[in-house]
C-alpha cells in the first residue's frame, strides 16, 4: 500500500469516527432536551466500536473520555433525579466495559497479525497469499516480491494473474487446493515485472477466511547452479582426464629413455669386452 492510499485510508477513518461521534453528541443533545432517554446512548457504543476498530490503542481512554462527556451532558441539562444518574452511571460503566474488552481483543489480534507479518518478511523463502474467491493477492513477502522483480506493494491487492498467467496451471492448482487433500505442491511458471517466465516449485495451503498460503522456491536458479555444478564437475574431469594422458606420456617416454640408455650400456660393454679380448690376444 503507497502512502497515498495509506493518507486517504487515514481520512476515511477519521471521518466515520467523527461523524459518529458528532452524532452521538448531537443526538444526546436533542434527546436530553425533549425529554427522550432510551435511545441514544445506544449511539456511544457505536463510537467507541468504530474507534476500537480503526485504532484499538485509543479505545479504553477514547470510551472513558466518551462516557464522561455523555454524564456531564446528562447534568448539564439539569437531571438530577436518582433515577436518571443511576442510569447514566450504568451506561457509563458499559461503555467503559466495551470499549476495555473491545480494545484488549482487538490489540491482542493486532499483535499476532504483526507477528505474523513479521514471519513473513523473515522467511528465507518466498510467501505469498491470495484470497480463493476474487483471487487477488493478500500478502506478499519481500523474498516473494524480489524473486519476481517488485515491491511487495506493487503487488498486494492486484488480481493472482499478474503474476501467474497460465491459465490452465492455475486452474489445475486451484482444484487441487479445493479438494483440501492436504497441501498441493506443483512446479509452475511465474512472470517477472520484466515480463520474463521462470520456474517455482509452489506448495500452498488452504487457510483460514479463504486465504491461500503459498511458498514458493525458484527451481530455475536452482537448475542453473546445478547446470554449473556439472560444467564444473565435466570441466574437473576433463582436466584429470588430459592430466592423467599427460602422465602416461611422460611415463612412456621415460621408460623409452630408460630402455633405449639399457641398451646403449649393453652396447658399451659388449664393445669394451671385445675390444679386451682383442687386446689379450695380441
Amino acid at each position: 500500500m503507497n502512502i497515498r492510499t495509506h493518507l486517504n485510508d487515514e481520512f476515511v477513518h477519521l471521518f466515520i469516527v467523527t461523524a459518529s461521534t458528532i452524532g452521538a453528541i448531537l443526538t444526546t443533545i436533542f434527546s436530553l432536551s425533549h425529554g427522550i432517554f432510551e435511545v441514544f446512548p445506544f449511539l456511544y457504543i457505536l463510537s467507541t466500536i468504530l474507534v476500537v476498530y480503526f485504532y484499538p490503542r485509543y479505545g479504553v481512554p477514547f470510551s472513558i473520555g466518551i462516557s464522561l462527556f455523555y454524564i456531564g451532558l446528562v447534568f448539564f441539562f439539569g437531571f438530577t433525579q436518582p433515577v436518571l444518574v443511576a442510569i447514566a452511571i450504568g451506561w457509563f460503566a458499559v461503555i467503559v466495559m466495551i470499549g476495555v474488552v473491545t480494545s484488549s481483543f482487538a490489540t491482542s489480534v493486532l499483535n499476532e497479525k504483526k507477528k505474523t507479518r513479521k514471519v513473513l518478511e523473515n522467511a528465507h523463502e518466498g510467501i505469498f497469499c491470495f484470497e480463493l474467491r476474487s483471487m487477488r493477492l493478500h500478502e506478499v513477502n519481500q523474498k516473494c516480491a524480489h524473486m519476481l522483480h517488485y515491491e511487495p506493494d506493487d503487488l498486494v491487492g492486484k488480481p493472482l494473474t499478474i503474476i501467474w498467467t497460465n491459465e490452465e496451471e492455475r486452474a489445475d492448482f486451484l482444484a487441487c487446493i479445493r479438494r483440501g487433500h492436504g497441501p498441493c505442491q506443483k512446479e509452475v511458471m511465474l512472470r517477472g515485472s520484466d515480463g520474463t517466465h521462470h520456474q517455482y516449485l509452489i506448495s500452498a495451503i488452504l487457510a483460514a477466511n479463504n486465504l491461500v498460503l503459498c511458498f514458493t522456491t525458484d527451481t530455475s536458479r536452482q537448475k542453473i547452479d546445478e547446470d554449473e555444478i556439472w560444467q564444473a564437475l565435466e570441466e574437473l574431469e576433463r582436466q584429470v582426464v588430459e592430466r592423467t594422458a599427460y602422465l602416461e606420456k611422460i611415463n612412456e617416454e621415460l621408460k623409452a629413455e630408460i630402455q633405449q640408455r639399457r641398451m646403449s650400456e649393453k652396447t658399451v660393454l659388449r664393445d669394451s669386452h671385445a675390444d679386451n679380448r682383442t687386446g689379450g690376444r695380441q
